[in-house]
């Protein structure tokens, strides 16, 4: 008894001395910066995420149609342009039809947007690109975005739409304003489109996906969550459902969106579990 007494105090004084010590802090501190370093190498990734996409209204004749979805690039002292730029030069030798940009071009400064509009507008396709804007584009110089993206070849679309020829076929390609900032107006977006015509709506914020149902679009493209951009925990293991749409492809009725993780970073210049993204899209008519 008395041996295993004097064992037991010996291993209390053991673990007190540990915890006393500064072992414990010196491990978390040793644990936490792999993982920063982890996350801002992961920053600095690149991720192609190849998704087909059925949609009961496409026309046959564009069964296979390619876009490369870019988002958030977010051009600031986190996201250098030579990251940018990369991206650009991948999305290029993908070959896509059509080359689709849903917002934050820019964190905050108006000196990053000429850069960062220059670089997008190497984008090289067969139907050309087309943006709409963001919260940071909004917050940073709405106008200067539109006006240096026009410059560059790219049409950034503000509440309105068109009937975009492709292949012998058509289908209405629209975007909307940021609805952040109050200004997203989806029934002017679909102005002067078919009711029975497939409707691709670029739109920053997911959050407009259940409204974006209602008035029949077939497929959003959206941008904003950056997936989270850290993600500590597997999504899969989740028992009970998540209430907002982070990232991927969702369907509401008919309707179905994608939101991709994007290029860039905000608040911190990291990533976890979350890399960024270059989203290449094929549309497949459904039976």
């Amino acid at each position: 008894m008395e041996n295993t007494a004097a064992k037991r105090a010996t291993l209390s004084e053991r673990i007190n001395a540990y915890v006393a010590s500064e072992a414990p802090i010196r491990r978390l501190a040793g644990t936490w910066s792999k993982k920063a370093k982890l996350a801002m190498d992961e920053a600095n990734s690149l991720s192609l995420e190849h998704v087909v996409i059925h949609l009961r209204r496409l026309p046959r004749r564009l069964d296979g149609f390619r876009i490369i979805q870019l988002s958030d690039t977010h051009h600031s002292p986190f996201t250098g342009l030579d990251h940018i730029e990369r991206a650009v030069r991948i999305a290029n030798r993908l070959r896509p039809d059509i080359f689709l940009l849903t917002g934050d071009y820019v964190s905050h400064d108006r000196e990053y947007i000429a850069p960062v509009a220059g670089v997008l507008g190497r984008l090289r396709s067969k139907f050309g690109t087309y943006a709409c804007l963001g919260n940071h584009d909004h917050w940073t110089d709405a106008d200067l975005v539109t006006h240096l993206f026009l410059g560059e070849g790219i049409k950034v679309l503000i509440n309105e739409g068109f009937r975009l020829d492709a292949h012998g076929a058509s289908f209405w390609l629209a975007g909307v304003d940021d609805f952040m900032v109050g200004k997203t107006d989806v029934p002017a977006a679909l102005k002067g489109s078919f009711p029975d015509e497939m409707k691709l709506l670029l739109a920053h914020n997911p959050i407009i996906f259940r409204e974006a149902a209602r008035y029949g679009v077939d497929l959003t493209l959206s941008g904003h969550t950056h997936g989270g951009q850290v993600k500590l925990r597997d999504d899969e293991k989740r028992i009970l459902p998540q209430r907002k749409l982070k990232a991927g492809l969702h369907k509401r009725r008919d309707s179905q969106v994608y939101i991709t993780r994007g290029i860039g970073t905000v608040v911190l210049p990291v990533r976890y579990q979350c890399p960024p993204e270059i989203s290449l899209l094929e549309l497949r008519a459904a039976a």
